[in-house]
């Protein structure tokens, strides 16, 4: 083999080397991107609202709180919510609760002493949450955090919206005179994978 044919030889190769590692020449590809965060826009308007708790929030891991409102008084609710379990998960609102807990007491009740009325269950995609206080003679105003839920990027998911609702007929409260008011509407905002 003569020093030129080696040369064009070797310059073929690295120019199908090159082609290669390009992706063929078609603008080159790329890795689909991955999210690393969630994302979530608060309902603008309703009676009884999910808003993103900005301070215990983190990228990965989102909480919500259950905020009524401010016309209204009571002593208790309950509500379930469903979101897309394959792209996010129900977790416990901070580290350090017991395991499985999933809700927290929000700032309106006063939960009492002794076992509290405060119980989460999660089924698949779906969320139960209750939280109330012992009796109904001391009914506060509703329009405060009732009480606080959270959800968890699962990894690996693509960027786009998440499915987040409020099953209506599930949603229920104990107003100020002790009488139980369902269903309430329970409006949630925009959840995105980002």
């Amino acid at each position: 083999m003569t020093p030129m044919t080696k040369l064009l030889s070797g310059s073929a190769a690295l120019a199908l080397m090159a082609l290669l590692a390009c992706g063929g020449g078609g603008g080159g590809s790329s890795a689909p991107a991955t999210a690393t965060s969630l994302g979530y826009t608060d309902p603008t308007s309703g009676t009884y609202l999910l808003k993103k708790n900005a301070a215990l929030s983190t990228a990965t891991h989102l909480v919500l709180d259950l905020v009524g409102p401010a016309s209204t008084t009571g002593t208790g609710i309950t509500a379930t919510f469903t979101a897309d379990a394959t792209r996010v998960a129900w977790a416990n609102v901070a580290a350090g609760d017991p395991a499985n807990t999933f809700v927290q007491n929000g700032t309106a009740f006063s939960l009492g002493t002794g076992l509290p009325i405060l119980k989460g269950k999660v089924s698949g995609g779906t969320l139960q949450v209750t939280a109330a206080q012992k009796g109904t003679a001391s009914p506060v105003s509703l329009n405060a955090p009732l009480l606080r839920v959270a959800l968890d990027l699962r990894a690996s998911q693509s960027p786009g919206a998440v499915s987040l609702g409020a099953d209506g007929s599930k949603c229920q409260m104990i107003d100020g005179t002790g009488a139980i008011v369902a269903p309430i509407a329970v409006t949630v905002g925009a959840l995105a994978a980002q």
